[in-house]
């Protein structure tokens, strides 16, 4: 049974909470793979009795799968926490999860029972130290535009007021700091907790780009503390009128459920004695070491200032690429809107991509195919450029976090969980990536052994199996599968740093199989960009004149 909507979100308090939600957890979920263990011998059973693959598929497994996506879904929802982000990753793996349960498990992705209007309302409040009609005209408390394991989406708009100097000064409150050898504009903004856009913002006229150290700058004063009572309604104003602000006004606000991090903490150590135990029964993978970098990932999400200061740093390197903001848009964050708890920025109007069918079927079949593979290429390119030149991407890979916008231009939103991966990492992985274009199996195995990937010895074209199955979308490594390389090769260790590049391919290649869009290779259409990477590190010679990048992107 799903929670109701109109009660307060509930937290875990003291062992007895504790130790109830980790006894249902496991009860649910045993009883999941219990069932798929005892449909496994039924099945076995039935093609003895003469049933063809096909009847197995349609009169039995079809309503299994529809039974477990339902109590999958169930348990997601009714305990949420970091359970939603495990339905959420599933609900996105057409390529290997069954269809029944992918169609369950994909109303996670922005069908979550929000918290009741009256308590957003309170937490608003709270983080703005304001009224909600001092900042904003109006916004919808009623309808969230998501809602998610430890946040909910609303959309509103800013207030347009006008302020005399006088206010302004007394709202103005700010701390001097002062540069130490070393430091920089990211930095200092990590170090006291406050946006670079809000650092900025107090120091017009400064040379922030070449700090020097022993100089002083200004700080927000309440680097740590909510908002002043006064400046937020400043900073939404400020919005209004600049030209670099949220197209008229409007904005998302994404509000953190209170006391959310506790939950979350306890369930990844449920999930991680589960992980534990597939690993040695069911899947020679190293899951171990993924769901221990998912925690160290979840403890920073809850920081939606760092989130802000990461989203915008993203904006920023993708719009230095030319013709890049006709494709890809991020959004930004308000200046002096965001606090620990909650994240004002520009509102993309879009359509999230798990529902674009219903504005797809009326096309024409080459009008659509055309369209969906734009589309799909412009999210891989979106992704590409992240991870192969910054190295700084969006790391929470699942289809809610996509928007189709206008012109079939994508916005992708939420950098709660984001990655930066070392620079040997990154030009490693380049490697890797130029090696799978080429189908070089000797290249493709040094590459991962650069990567500190390590693999049971094998054949070297198992070895390339398993690279395509894990980095590229033209591989396929399904655990479930008993032709799968994952059940002759084990993964002995696997890098944490390039976990979350694994579940960008394998949201991208859920995506272009659930799209219909065949024979799609991220590392082809990657390979131009990590080229470029060791081109610039002197990793590989000089371009030649014929290189075109449109070739691999996929348009003209």
């Amino acid at each position: 049974m799903a929670p109701d909507p109109n009660s307060r979100h509930e937290v875990v308090h003291g062992p007895l909470q504790a130790l109830f939600r980790t006894t249902q957890f496991w009860r649910r979920a045993t009883g999941i793979y219990l069932s798929y263990k005892g449909a496994q011998a039924k099945a076995q059973a039935l093609k003895l009795r003469g049933w063809d693959t096909e009847k197995l598929k349609e009169v039995h497994w079809k309503p299994h799968h529809a039974w477990a996506g339902e109590e999958m879904y169930s348990l997601c929802v009714d305990m949420r926490g970091f359970y939603l982000k495990v339905g959420q990753f599933l609900g996105a793996r057409g390529d290997f999860m069954p269809l029944p349960v992918c169609e369950r498990l994909s109303r996670l992705h922005d069908q979550v029972p929000p918290m009741p209007p009256a308590q957003t309302k309170e937490v608003i409040e709270r983080e703005l130290n304001a009224p909600l009609e001092d900042v904003f005209e109006w916004i919808d408390l009623e309808k969230p535009l998501g809602s998610a394991s430890i946040s909910q989406v609303h959309k509103a708009k800013l207030r347009k007021n006008k302020f005399s100097r006088r206010q302004r000064k007394q709202a103005a409150a700010y701390i001097q700091h002062m540069v130490a050898p070393g430091d920089d504009l990211g930095s200092i903004a990590r170090a006291n907790n406050v946006l670079v856009s809000d650092i900025e913002r107090l120091n017009t006229g400064i040379g922030l780009s070449e700090l020097q150290a022993g100089s002083l700058i200004r700080l927000p004063s309440s680097t740590t503390a909510q908002l002043g009572p006064s400046s937020s309604a400043i900073a939404a104003a400020d919005a209004r009128s600049s030209s670099q602000g949220p197209h008229k006004g409007i904005v998302a606000v994404k509000v953190q459920y209170p006391d959310a991090y506790p939950t979350m903490a306890l369930d990844l150590g449920n999930v991680k004695a589960a992980a534990q135990f597939l690993q040695k029964t069911e899947i020679k993978f190293d899951l171990t070491s993924a769901v221990t970098e998912l925690a160290k990932q979840i403890k920073l999400e809850f920081d939606f200032v760092r989130e802000a200061n990461i989203m915008d740093q993203i904006s920023s390197q993708l719009q230095r690429h030319k013709g890049i903001s006709k494709k890809i848009e991020i959004p930004r964050s308000v200046p002096g809107l965001v606090t620990r708890r909650l994240l004002v920025m520009n509102f993309l109007d879009g359509l999230q991509i798990t529902r674009l069918g219903d504005k797809t079927k009326k096309l024409s079949g080459k009008k659509r195919k055309v369209a969906v593979e734009r589309i799909v290429h412009r999210v891989a390119e979106a992704y590409g450029r992240q991870l192969l030149y910054g190295g700084l991407f969006q790391a929470d890979g699942h289809p809610g976090n996509i928007l189709v916008m206008k012109g079939a231009k994508i916005g992708l939103i939420d950098y709660g969980q984001s990655k930066q991966l070392p620079l040997d990492s990154k030009l490693a992985f380049a490697q890797l990536v130029h090696a799978l274009d080429k189908q070089n199996d000797t290249q493709i195995g040094e590459a991962l052994g650069r990567l500190g990937v390590v693999l049971e010895a094998g054949e070297p074209a198992l070895t390339s199996r398993m690279a395509y199955g894990m980095f590229d979308t033209r591989g396929r490594v399904d655990p479930f599968d008993p032709n799968s390389p994952l059940k002759k090769m084990a993964v002995k260790h696997f890098p944490s740093d390039m976990f979350f590049v694994l579940r960008v391919v394998q949201l991208l290649r859920g995506l272009s199989t659930h799209m219909g869009v065949d024979d799609f290779s991220t590392a082809h259409q990657w390979r131009p960009f990590a080229d470029d990477t060791l081109r610039q590190h002197g990793l590989l010679p000089p371009a030649k004149v014929w290189w075109q990048e449109s070739a691999f992107t996929g348009e003209a």
